[in-house]
């Protein structure tokens, strides 16, 4: 399989690991990069120092290449940036904030440069900017959700239209169906979340976690914090709190504090960001049986589609 997202990234199939803070570790990212993916290791809650041991693993992991993740927002993004240029990162996904930041500086060090962007605008924005390919992000993802709550199958095709580099989808896509279907819209690869928490090298969730996306359904997540930090997560009892802070009127950041208060490692409830096709997960498999699924799972519906018509 070759298209201008294999051959930018230098990867076999077009799909990449979307960057979940605290989750998406080197060892995860290893697994994906292995697997004929572009695993990406999440920035956003890294100082420099860990960064660098984390990029560090992956390296002595895979020779394969792979991603980090750089909310620009995140206060020490030009901290993580610089980390990324001396360790030489193959690829950087920018996000949440303007991608004319640091896109020059990344792409004189050698580094291909992905924008996640929300919406038509923010697409040609990032184009404008000089990077190689945008992830056009659909409001059915987990995390921090966009202002703006476009739907993946309304987002890609407008996306495409609007802009000559390359697209990857993002938002709802966790089986072959959902591939198959971001593809046929026009976007040559895609940027998977949820789907890859279900996996056995996934190791930084515990197990109430784990039995949450198991047992979801299509009702099991919302956009909480609407104009304030709005953000997808599972449904339960920290939602609920949340739910009654908002309504007490309090401050952005103390959302903020109590959204990354959990410990994706306990064996309890806790604020779950989580993507809405949760409801397809049904078991733990590998990373390489979830790739090989969106790869001959799509061949096939394709296949079947063409000939009946």
């Amino acid at each position: 399989m070759k298209n201008r997202i294999t051959e930018l990234f230098h990867i076999r199939y077009p799909i990449a690991l979307g960057g979940m803070a605290g989750v998406t570790d080197a060892k995860l990212a290893a697994a994906v990069s292995e697997a004929g993916g572009l695993g990406t290791i999440a920035g956003a809650t890294e100082s420099a120092e860990s960064l660098a041991t984390e990029v560090r693993r992956l390296r002595d992991m895979t020779k394969l290449p792979f991603a980090v993740n750089i909310p620009l927002m995140a206060p020490r993004a030009k901290e993580l940036i610089q980390v990324v240029i001396d360790s030489r990162v193959p690829v950087v996904i920018t996000a949440a904030g303007s991608p004319a930041l640091f896109t020059t500086a990344l792409k004189h060090a050698g580094i291909r440069v992905v924008h996640v962007i929300p919406c038509v605008d923010a697409a040609k924005k990032a184009e404008g900017a000089g990077v190689d390919a945008v992830i056009a992000e659909g409001f059915e993802s987990g995390g921090f959700a966009s202002p703006f709550e476009i739907g993946t199958l309304a987002l890609i095709p407008q996306v495409v239209d609007a802009v000559r580099i390359p697209v990857l989808a993002a938002g709802g896509i966790v089986d072959a169906r959902g591939y198959a279907a971001c593809r046929l819209l026009g976007a040559e690869g895609v940027s998977i979340g949820t789907a890859f928490l279900a996996t056995v090298e996934c190791t930084k969730i515990g197990p109430a976690w784990r039995e949450q996306i198991l047992s979801g359904r299509d009702v099991s997540t919302k956009i909480l914090a609407r104009g304030i930090a709005p953000i997808r997560m599972l449904t339960n009892q920290w939602t609920d709190k949340l739910e009654k802070l908002i309504s007490a009127g309090v401050t952005k950041k103390d959302i903020m504090s109590f959204i990354f208060s959990g410990d994706p490692m306990s064996g309890e409830e806790g604020p779950f960001a989580c993507g809405q096709g949760v409801g397809v997960i049904r078991r733990i498999r590998t990373v390489k049986e979830v790739i090989d699924d969106f790869v001959t799972g799509s061949e096939e519906l394709l296949k079947r589609m063409a000939a009946t018509g």
